[in-house]
């Protein structure tokens, strides 16, 4: 009668769990890197273009216009005092007088987009005016208003991801990690009664 140490090898008991550990890295599926923490609500991105070096994204939970959003977003907004809702200055950029118009290669111009939208479109009207539903992106960018905001709006509020995909993925997942918890303990009560052999 032959012991189950004579055929159970410790050398391939090691090969098993090298191939098993191997093919959870490659059959497990990817999990997506968000860029950042989604928003619930309004995701506000503010490119300050040549008066500070990169632009700044913010969430306002629920806006009731633009103007609202800018602010709920954690932006300080000063607007121009002869003109209801056109904005002057944003976290006090630019150093200017807010009488009156700004020049027209020099102002806030607003931008709009919906969710995963790849690309912004500059808005109609005021933000003052302007109705942002939960999920919308607003862009606000300084210079002539020939150019949006530097970063994207899929880039600025990532699309969540679908609840038919993380769910099976996870599944499978667990799945493999289960089977793998089992061998291992398969194998560990098999050299303990080889050794009793």
């Amino acid at each position: 009668m032959t012991s189950a140490r004579a055929t159970f090898s410790p050398g391939r008991g090691r090969l098993l769990l090298a191939a098993l550990l191997a093919s959870l890295f490659f059959f497990s599926p990817a999990l997506p890197a968000s860029a950042q923490e989604a928003c619930a609500g309004v995701t506000v991105v503010v490119d300050f273009g040549a008066l500070a070096s990169h632009p700044v994204v913010g969430c306002a939970a629920e806006p009731s216009s633009g103007l609202d959003a800018l602010a709920q977003a954690g932006f300080a907004v000063t607007e121009v005092a002869s003109i209801r809702g056109m904005v002057c200055r944003i976290d006090a950029l630019p150093e200017a007088d807010c009488g009156g118009s700004p020049p027209a290669d020099a102002y806030w111009s607003y931008w709009h987009a919906e969710a995963g939208d790849a690309e912004w479109t500059y808005s109609m009207v005021g933000g003052a005016d302007a109705s942002p539903d939960s999920g919308d992106v607003e862009g606000w960018a300084f210079g002539d208003g020939s150019t949006p905001p530097q970063i994207a709006p899929a880039d600025a509020a990532p699309a969540a991801p679908q609840p038919d995909e993380e769910p099976g993925g996870a599944s499978y997942t667990w799945l493999i990690a289960v089977a793998a918890l089992a061998l291992i303990g398969a194998l560990v009560l098999w050299r303990r009664r080889g050794r009793r052999a």
